[in-house]
């Protein structure tokens, strides 16, 4: 016997909920409840749905043969179809809505919320030769850290095979300078991304205000 979405609480109903508040109030995981539509044996639909994204991002998805999606019990040949076809088309979407960072100010937009983080924090822009976005990245902890790992930052970009990518890190000091050690760190991976093909692009210091090290020739980028 198969779990179906109509087995599962009014309240709870994806389609039911999407009717009701639109379709930006379902979850990843509601959403893909609608497109697979049933579960299997002990196991409705949005858990189903939950344990596949668990495992897997929509991109990743994509990626997968049919017979690899097979391996979750209550996916079907064709609901590992439908998978596949589902990921595919969140990744051209957003190839279409790629957003570019061309200035300091499109950075200042995408790192305005750092100045109210309680901890320092490290977040990386991997940029196409065009400036769009192929990835946001966050790690924590900045660059002063000690257990700071420049492997993978670069890792990441080899991953979405980016060509360049912009850097942002705060201060919770509220001050918006670049410390010795935080210009030390920015060299080293201007150097291993001219090694690797990537160029670092920008560090932007985020507290009271925004700090750009290019801007202020604090390193020849």
């Amino acid at each position: 016997m198969d779990y179906r979405i109509e087995d599962l609480p009014e309240s709870e109903r994806p389609r039911e909920k999407l009717e009701s508040l639109g379709v930006k109030d379902l979850s990843d995981v509601e959403l893909l409840s609608i497109v697979l539509r049933t579960g299997t044996q002990g196991k409705n639909v949005k858990e189903l749905s939950a344990e596949i994204l668990n495992e897997y991002s929509l991109d990743e998805i994509a990626d997968r043969k049919p017979d690899e999606l097979k391996k979750f019990e209550g996916v079907s040949r064709v609901k590992a179809g439908q998978l596949v076809a589902v990921g595919e088309l969140s990744r051209r979407l957003k190839k279409e809505k790629r957003e570019e960072i061309t200035g300091l100010s499109d950075v200042e937009a995408r790192t305005g919320d750092m100045r109210f983080m309680e901890s320092e924090v490290l977040r990386v822009f991997y940029l196409n030769s065009g400036n769009e976005v192929l990835s946001e990245e966050e790690f924590d902890g900045g660059i002063s850290e000690v257990g700071f790992d420049t492997r993978e930052i670069f890792q990441e970009a080899m991953n979405c095979n980016a060509a360049a990518m912009i850097l942002s890190h705060n201060h919770p000091s509220g001050e918006a300078s670049a410390t010795r050690q935080d210009v030390e760190v920015t060299r080293e991976l201007v150097d291993l991304g001219q090694g690797l093909g990537v160029e670092v692009l920008d560090h932007v210091v985020v507290g009271e205000e925004f700090f750009s090290m290019r801007e202020n020739s604090e390193v020849n980028f």
